[in-house]
């Protein structure tokens, strides 16, 4: 085996998200299709330089001599997986996390140090088809920016285990979607409740997690602040609730943008600021779907 880089390097882990949920769908076709997808990103990673360090079962270890060329490799990968066809409809998406350090590399081949947890960690704060790397990695990339690929600033995060919290960046690559819910990080959102009922030909009410409240009405719908704690606990953060005012309980969620902060009720749709993306959802309050989302 060659000898694996020394020094500062640039970590790259992968995982595949919901892979349970994929295990029970796809049953005995599961291992065709995840030998796909480790052949897809081999490929990508292969091409730009990167050697694997470690894989389980949907995951990858690999690691780069330069971040430039992890950040090639990642948004190589993301863009095959977009593009292949998965059987029966499938839609297989794998969040990525990047970190560059400075590990010790044992004469074994095995690298040491946080710098290998700390990559797990923002690998798994994220979501499938999203790209995430530490500020050590966005400041070198920062100065050698990849063509199609601009860093976004998603603030600092605590990550389990980890007493020093990071600073996370977002990888938009483009053609590829950039708008991904909250980081599945220890920081937990402050949200409030708001509903707003719709008269139309049936009651809908919705509830939404957020940190403001209805901005403007139209004249043909009537708004309703207000909540309940139990309605809270039952929608998760970055999400609205259709409620059921027959029997006051949630029956759909709408996952909207990261950090909802205002709402508006009018011209016939639901529409939410999200802060920490910078995009407005425009909501289908009787179909239950976001069918627009602008980038502000």
């Amino acid at each position: 085996m060659a000898e694996r880089p020394r020094g500062t390097v640039t970590f790259l882990f992968t995982d595949v998200e919901g892979s349970t949920r994929l295990l029970k769908q796809l049953r005995e076709r599961y291992g065709e299709v995840l030998a796909e997808h480790q052949g897809i990103l081999r490929e990508a990673f292969a091409a730009h330089g990167g050697e694997e360090v470690d894989t389980q079962g949907d995951a990858f270890f690999y690691v780069f001599s330069r971040a430039r060329h992890a950040a090639d490799a990642a948004a190589a990968a993301q863009r095959a997986l977009a593009a292949h066809s998965w059987p029966e409809g499938l839609e297989l998406r794998v969040r990525i996390g990047m970190h560059t350090a400075e590990p010790t590399l044992s004469d074994e081949g095995c690298y040491h140090g946080l710098g290998v947890h700390r990559t797990a960690r923002i690998m798994a704060a994220g979501h499938g088809g999203q790209i995430l790397v530490s500020r050590a990695t966005a400041s070198v990339l920062a100065d050698d920016e990849p063509p199609g690929i601009r860093l976004r600033d998603l603030g600092e995060h605590r990550l389990k285990d980890l007493d020093r919290p990071e600073h996370i960046y977002q990888l938009d690559v483009d053609g590829l979607p950039q708008v991904f819910p909250r980081l599945k990080t220890a920081d937990v959102p402050r949200a409030v409740v708001w509903q707003a009922a719709f008269w139309t030909r049936r009651r809908l009410i919705v509830a939404g997690v957020g940190a403001g409240a209805a901005a403007a009405v139209a004249s043909v719908l009537a708004l309703v602040l207000g909540g309940t704690a139990q309605a809270l606990s039952q929608v998760d953060a970055n999400a609205l609730g259709l409620i059921n005012p027959a029997t006051g309980k949630i029956s759909k969620e709408v996952q909207v943008g990261a950090t909802p902060t205002q709402v508006a009720v009018g011209e016939g749709a639901v529409w939410v600021t999200n802060a920490d993306d910078h995009t407005v959802s425009r909501i289908d309050p009787l179909k239950g779907i976001v069918v627009q989302t602008i980038t502000v």
